[in-house]
């Protein structure tokens, strides 16, 4: 299985030969490539004050608690949710951060999903990392003078943004994390384990930011 950029169709057909759980996971560990934005904007508006407690990794923590056979109820994802969605500090975000809110986004969509499991609630998710990589790398292309093109069509960008290395590596990622959920119906911690910390990246995001 060799997943395309912006061919989220097939995505979400591979996504239904899945069980629930299964899905979780995957959308667990799109999540973890995002999460390092939120990261820098906590770091940023740590320093202007701000003293909120880091409820987003608190909620990734939990859910792969769950998925490792912790016993969570429908009602704790609704309060993690609720308590998420109210501690984002949109107050001081600037331009400098936007990829904060789309993995603050993924983060609330994984919420969802652990309480209402359907194919579109994984896909959601997957949509936010799709957005992340086209804005930024349209924002690289535009500060680089020699790769500007001004009149460019939308399609050109959507083929410049999926045969960038970014891209590249995140569609393989998502493509061995989907075959390796294919082929393993029993989520042992090992596994687990595994394709979480195989998605950290080294600490950094799945635009190399940290």
């Amino acid at each position: 299985m060799n997943l395309k950029y912006d061919q989220l169709d097939i995505l979400e057909k591979e996504m239904e030969k899945l069980s629930s759980l299964h899905r979780i996971v995957f959308a667990t560990a799109c999540c973890e490539r995002l999460y390092p934005h939120y990261d820098i904007l906590l770091r940023i508006v740590r320093e202007e004050g701000w003293d909120g407690e880091d409820l987003f990794r608190i909620a990734l923590d939990e859910i792969w608690q769950f998925l490792a056979g912790k016993k969570v109820d429908v009602v704790r994802f609704r309060q993690l949710y609720s308590d998420c969605d109210q501690s984002y500090p949109s107050d001081y975000e600037n331009v400098d951060t936007p990829e904060a809110q789309r993995a603050a986004d993924a983060i609330l969509n994984t919420l969802e999903l652990c309480i209402d499991r359907t194919t579109q609630q994984t896909i959601s998710v997957v949509k936010e990392i799709d957005e992340t990589l086209f804005m930024y790398i349209d924002y690289l292309r535009c500060e680089s003078e020699d790769e500007y093109l001004e009149d460019i069509s939308h399609e050109e960008l959507v083929e410049i943004v999926a045969n960038h290395p970014f891209t590249v590596r995140e569609m393989a990622k998502q493509s061995e994390d989907l075959q390796r959920l294919q082929e393993t119906p029993t989520l042992t911690p090992k596994f687990l384990q595994w394709l979480r910390t195989s998605s950290e990246n080294g600490g950094k995001s799945l635009l190399d930011l940290s």
